[in-house]
């Protein structure tokens, strides 16, 4: 059952994975898994995810500091502070931080969340380890998470 959540500046539960720091706000245990929120810190130079679709899973992204770098269907975009974008369920999508600052975007995902997500690849991604390509192949599959292409790369 939903209930109501009040988290300030700094509160959440955190979870690193590589380069990221990643504070769940909002989590399926607290929302019924109908939606979540997660505020993610990207270090300057991280490459983000494969490019890659949710099938259920719709993504709001509002960058909160820095800029981020997103292909949304193709289309590729270097979003500021203030900025907002909207990925449908079924959208090939990719964001990265290819900058030299760090940045700071509040995903909301629904109707269904991504903390379980999260927190499975942070223990299959420990920092220094060598990444396992079939652990996280199947912790897509039960995250409705396709990948369909490469990273994002700088231009120029």
């Amino acid at each position: 059952m939903p209930r109501s959540v009040i988290c300030r500046s700094g509160e959440g539960r955190l979870i690193e994975i590589g380069p990221s720091r990643n504070w769940i706000k909002l989590a399926a245990e607290e929302s019924g898994g109908s939606i979540g929120a997660i505020e993610m810190e990207l270090d300057p130079g991280f490459p983000g995810p494969p490019r890659h679709r949710h099938n259920q899973i719709d993504h709001l992204w509002y960058v909160v500091a820095g800029r981020v770098d997103v292909v949304v269907d193709g289309r590729a975009a270097r979003l500021a502070a203030g900025d907002f974008a909207f990925v449908p369920r079924g959208t090939v999508h990719a964001f990265a931080n290819l900058g030299d600052d760090p940045a700071r975007v509040l995903e909301i995902d629904a109707p269904r969340t991504l903390d379980g997500y999260f927190a499975e690849l942070a223990r299959a991604i420990r920092p220094g380890a060598a990444v396992d390509p079939e652990v996280v192949a199947g912790i897509q599959r039960r995250h409705d998470t396709t990948p369909v292409g490469s990273q994002i790369e700088r231009a120029g």
